[in-house]
Order: structure tokens, then C-alpha cells, then sequence
């Protein structure tokens, strides 16, 4: 009950002054100088190579892999949205990774009912490679 009371006591007695109001940069007469600018986008794209997760990268091996093994390279291309790498080909198959669109993977050559196998084994939708 006595919150209640001191909260209404705020209420009732607030200032009638407006609110503070946001200046911009150039209200104040300041200017960030454009080798600033150069460190905030070189910060920014550091921060968005750091932050992709390693997941993204399961497609495998980029190079021969020695061996004998000769891999097909293809490139992911989705709409925006990541690309399932699957144990098994097959939609209801447990998702054990995930391309971002303009990955470049390594296909082992084997494909089955619009599926292609990765080089490092598991299993993505054939028509979002290239």
C-alpha cells in the first residue's frame, strides 16, 4: 500500500518541464572525422567474420584431399536462408550442420533422389547447389 501512495505522490508532483531532446552531431557542430568512420566498418566487418559460426563450414574439404579421392566443388546458393546438411539424403534425416549462402563445398560425386553428398559425407538438397 505505501508503494502504491508514493507511486501516486510521483505522478501527482511530476515537473512539468518537457522532456530532454536528443542533438545530433551536426546540431552541436561536431563531425566524426572519416578515419574514424574507417575503424567503425573495419570494427564492424571484423565482428561479422568472428561471429559466423563454425558450423557453416562443415562442408569439408576445399583442396584434394590426397588419397586418390577426386571431389566435384559446388557453390551454395539459397535465398538468404541457411542450407540444411543432413545425415542421411532425405527431409526428415537429423540436420547434423548448416552452409550459408555463397559456400563452396566438396562433393564426393554420389547423388540420390535430388540429394548430393558432401566429400566429408552428409547430405544437401540438390537444388541449392551449383
Amino acid at each position: 500500500m505505501e508503494s502504491l501512495a508514493l507511486t501516486h505522490s510521483f505522478v501527482a508532483y511530476e515537473s512539468p518541464e518537457p522532456e530532454l531532446k536528443l542533438k545530433s552531431l551536426d546540431e552541436l557542430g561536431l563531425k566524426i572525422p572519416n578515419a574514424a568512420w574507417v575503424g567503425v566498418v573495419g570494427m564492424a566487418v571484423a565482428l561479422s567474420v568472428v561471429s559466423i559460426p563454425g558450423e557453416a563450414q562443415a562442408g569439408g574439404c576445399y583442396r584434394g584431399c590426397g588419397g586418390g579421392h577426386h571431389h566435384h566443388y559446388a557453390k551454395v546458393v539459397t535465398n538468404c536462408s541457411r542450407l540444411n546438411i543432413r545425415q542421411c539424403p532425405g527431409r526428415c534425416s537429423r540436420i547434423i550442420g548448416k552452409l550459408h549462402k555463397g559456400d563452396h563445398v566438396a562433393l564426393s560425386g554420389r547423388y540420390r533422389r535430388g540429394w548430393a553428398q558432401l566429400a566429408d559425407g552428409g547430405w544437401v538438397s540438390k537444388k541449392w547447389i551449383y
